[in-house]
């Protein structure tokens, strides 16, 4: 059971380093070795470390705000005219409003086909940029998105002519997810409230059946039958995920400790998948929920595992689905999500801006991937600008050959972006363009659902005032719980940066002249005290820091392995096990003393144990005791060897390497 997982009276714990040649010992530190020891406490995440740079070669800083706000005027003007347009309908038969998912869609205009990934994500995207979609042109958008609740299944669907009995999962559950967080960010919307929380309800009651059964690998869920089902041709795991941030927000809005429960039994099923469970992008909200549940509920997930199943193409439902990596001809494609394998790979705009949302809080509640993530983000943020038919070659685009469609393009002002790229097609390395013309679905490549996740990646990334730097804003997923701001700073440069940062002005507080005590909780102490307007931040070579916004003087308490401000989690202390000295497919041979770094964030905090394990067999060693092996226990050949470090407090982490025993 998932209450099994609990660490048992603590929390998750701040700067140490614990070091020993064979084993994990404790050494000193002093002020000097604050950053260096913080650094060692970072993971690497695999599929990053594939990067050929930590800044593209061809990098440049895009505007996704910019372009999602011009989004939002062009879609949403209902006397637009010309070629394709308007985009957007009124829905008489269901009281709604409609958007088809590309330019040149024939299903524009039929009432009842409309998708809540096409709609409710702009509604979503639009507000996270401070535009309030319940009094827009007269209309309150948000209300007319109760046309996807479903009085006779009790779900949100994704066409409000639709039902459940021949959806699959994904466009069942991630509409719910978007719709949930609409109904956090507009509370007086009291029917969207009530059509949410029946909705988590309802899932709830689909998760203890499927729970109780076979776990959660299916097709779809018939809610009329209430069974699940599957059609044979494929299955959806990383439903389990998508049903797991259900529970979560279920728990945030109604503090009922059974969608809790449920979440970290749909959490087990995603870790104990054997080989990514990533069908769609319902695994992307999977890393950042483990880490929170770990940070918050004293929950071991392997973080680690779950970023490398959104990201390493071993998907298998649909093999090849995760991050890309490399360059497709002169365009570096790093960090952008889709398939890694089909026709070479082939990107997707909506993947891509819904991953950066999905993962956007991971690094606050994991501060051991900072760096990682940072790097990441720089990546896909400069190079989704791609997906925008001015930032590309023109005659590699799938628009090329239509004169007048690339005019109406710029006179939309580019911010309609392609479905997708692929690797190679028509020639062209990259290619421009997508399915819909491919199929014969639309008229035009130009997708118009995609376009709809911009805002949400504009919540995410922000600009610093040196390029190459990203403010990657952590609270831009929508919580009902969030107190302070956090954000992602990390500095890719081999050298120190000097980078500005600003803090609210405090206009809209009652007190105008509101400072603030900047907390990086890599670090874990306040790195700029008493803040208002601008204030510069170092940051050393390869640095990242997670800057927590506190109003000045707070009183940060120390307990167990929690940091807490008027009993607010802020951040949580980490470990982490390195392996020095060896490197993958390294040979050994003889009595093996394995050179182990343990990090820790709590000075006071030592290993309590270490556990090798070697083909499927373990053995245990005393926190300061050297950690050995003899090969020829073993055998000849390839071997993993998995070490796990139980600290003192609690705190954990695990590594892994492959050795050739000789």
């Amino acid at each position: 059971m998932a209450m099994k997982r609990r660490l048992t009276g603590i929390w998750i714990a701040v700067l140490a380093v614990l070091t020993a040649l064979a084993g994990c010992g404790q050494s000193g530190q002093d002020s000097g070795e604050d950053l260096a020891i913080s650094m060692a406490g970072q993971k690497n995440i695999d599929r990053v470390d594939r990067y050929s740079g930590g800044i593209p070669e061809d990098h440049a800083w895009f505007d996704y705000e910019e372009r999602a706000r011009a989004y939002d005027r062009l879609v949403y003007d209902e006397t637009l005219s010309g070629v394709y347009a308007p985009f957007l309908w009124l829905d008489e038969t269901y009281d709604t409003f409609g958007i088809a998912a590309y330019v040149g869609d024939d299903r524009v205009g039929s009432d009842g086909s409309e998708e809540a990934v096409t709609t409710a994500a702009s509604v979503l995207g639009a507000t996270l940029l401070g535009i309030d979609k319940s009094s827009q042109n007269g209309r309150n958008y948000v209300a007319m998105l109760h046309a996807y609740f479903s009085e006779e299944e009790q779900i949100i669907l994704n066409n409000p002519a639709g039902s459940s009995q021949t959806t699959s999962m994904w466009y069942l559950i991630y509409p719910t997810i978007l719709y949930t967080q609409i109904s956090v960010c507009y509370p007086e919307e009291e029917q969207i409230r009530a059509d949410a929380l029946t909705a988590v309800e309802s899932w709830y009651r689909a998760a203890e059946i499927m729970a109780a059964g076979e776990g959660f690998n299916y097709t779809g869920f018939d809610f009329t039958k209430m069974q699940p089902y599957q059609n044979d041709i494929w299955k959806e795991p990383d439903s389990a995920a998508g049903i797991a941030v259900l529970m979560w927000q279920g728990y945030e809005l109604t503090g009922e400790k059974k969608y809790l429960e449920m979440a970290e039994t749909c959490m087990d099923f995603v870790e104990a998948f054997e080989g990514s469970s990533l069908y769609e992008a319902l695994l992307y909200f999977a890393p950042a929920l483990a880490a929170r549940l770990n940070a918050e509920c004293g929950t071991r997930y392997d973080v680690e595992k779950l970023i490398g199943d959104v990201m390493n193409g071993g998907s298998i439902p649909r093999g090849g689905w995760g991050s890309i990596v490399g360059e497709w001809g002169d365009y570096s494609v790093n960090g952008l999500m889709g398939s890694t394998t089909d026709g070479g790979g082939y990107a997707f705009a909506m993947n891509t801006f819904a991953a950066c949302y999905a993962m956007s809080p991971l690094a606050k509640y994991d501060t051991r991937y900072a760096r990682a993530l940072g790097t990441w983000y720089l990546q896909t943020a400069s190079n989704s600008r791609y997906f925008f038919a001015d930032m590309t070659e023109m005659d590699s685009q799938s628009a090329a050959s239509d004169q007048a469609l690339l005019e109406q393009i710029a006179a939309w002002e580019y911010c309609i972006p392609y479905e997708g790229i692929r690797r190679s097609q028509h020639g062209k390395t990259p290619w421009f363009g997508g399915d819909p013309t491919v199929y014969g679905w639309a008229e035009t490549d130009l997708s118009l659902y995609s376009g709809a996740h911009m805002g949400m990646m504009a919540a995410v990334v922000q600009r610093t005032n040196v390029d190459g730097i990203l403010r990657i804003n952590c609270n831009a997923q929508v919580s009902e719980r969030e107190a302070y701001a956090a954000y992602l700073l990390f500095n890719p440069y081999d050298r120190q940066m000097t980078v500005e940062y600003a803090v609210p002005d405090g206009s809209q507080n009652e007190n105008q002249n509101e400072s603030f005590d900047l907390f990086d909780s890599v670090q874990k102490k306040v790195v700029a005290a008493g803040v208002s307007g601008k204030t510069d931040l170092v940051l050393g070579a390869g640095e990242a820091m997670v800057i927590i916004e506190l109003p000045a003087g707070s009183q940060i308490e120390h307990k167990g392995t929690g940091y807490f401000v008027q009993g607010e989690q802020i951040a949580s202390d980490t470990a982490v096990i390195h392996i020095r000295k060896l490197s993958n497919n390294d040979t050994v041979s003889g009595v093996v003393k394995l050179d182990l770094e343990c990090v820790s964030t709590d000075p006071q905090v030592e290993a309590d144990r270490i556990v090798l394990t070697i083909d499927g067999v373990s053995k245990e060693f005393a926190g300061k005791e050297p950690v050995s092996f003899r090969t020829k226990e073993y055998g000849s050949g390839s071997k993993t060897l998995m070490l796990e470090v139980y600290m003192q407090d609690g705190t954990y982490d695990k590594t892994d390497i492959r050795l050739r025993f000789e």
